[in-house]
């Protein structure tokens, strides 16, 4: 299996609905990839969509919150792929994100890509990472823009027991401590909403 795509989720299953169809839309060519559905607590609207679209579906006894950080930890440990990447459910994906992702990780145990992204007090929206120089900066990077060996994805868990609060951000900076191999392809594969 090349390529693991997680989608945490917890109650919207108009979301989680749209985000499964972009799924199968996806531009692969030879690309094996799986979709694994991780409910933020049970969830028996979320267990039926996934079921329905091939998705695995797996769920949590009860809500953690954090933005879906315990989720993302659970879908780290039940990926069969390679690599891993996030896909919320809320988010918007072209047709190539798919291989995008899987050709931006490739030579590296982390790949960049861009994605557009609207920011709470910004009236539209802008490219991130916006002038890529290496380094992540905080607010310039998005779990959707990330595509990571699930080797080094299981070493840094989201879920953080001291602050409480996890972030993207946050889990990259943990990565970043393992000194990882990154590649970055600026080829946009959607929006951030």
């Amino acid at each position: 299996m090349d390529l693991s795509v997680i989608t945490a989720t917890c109650q919207r299953p108009e979301f989680l609905s749209h985000c499964l169809h972009q799924f199968a839309q996806q531009s692969r060519g030879g690309l094996e990839c799986e979709h694994l559905v991780i409910s933020d607590g049970p969830d028996s609207h979320a267990r039926c969509l996934a079921e329905r679209s091939g998705a695995r579906y797996f769920e949590l006894n009860s809500p953690t919150g954090q933005w879906g950080a315990a989720a993302k930890d659970l879908g780290i440990v039940q990926a069969c792929g390679r690599y891993v990447c996030f896909w919320d459910d809320d988010n918007i994906f072209e047709p190539h994100a798919l291989i995008s992702l899987f050709a931006a990780v490739q030579n590296a145990e982390i790949g960049i890509v861009r994605t557009r992204h609207r920011f709470r007090k910004s009236p539209g929206s802008v490219v991130i990472p916006r002038n890529w120089r290496g380094e992540f900066r905080l607010g310039d990077i998005d779990t959707m823009c990330l595509c990571v060996e699930t080797t080094l994805a299981r070493k840094e868990p989201w879920e953080s027991e001291v602050a409480k609060i996890s972030n993207d951000h946050g889990w990259l900076m943990k990565l970043m401590t393992h000194q990882p191999k990154i590649n970055y392809l600026p080829i946009l594969i959607g929006q951030h909403v």
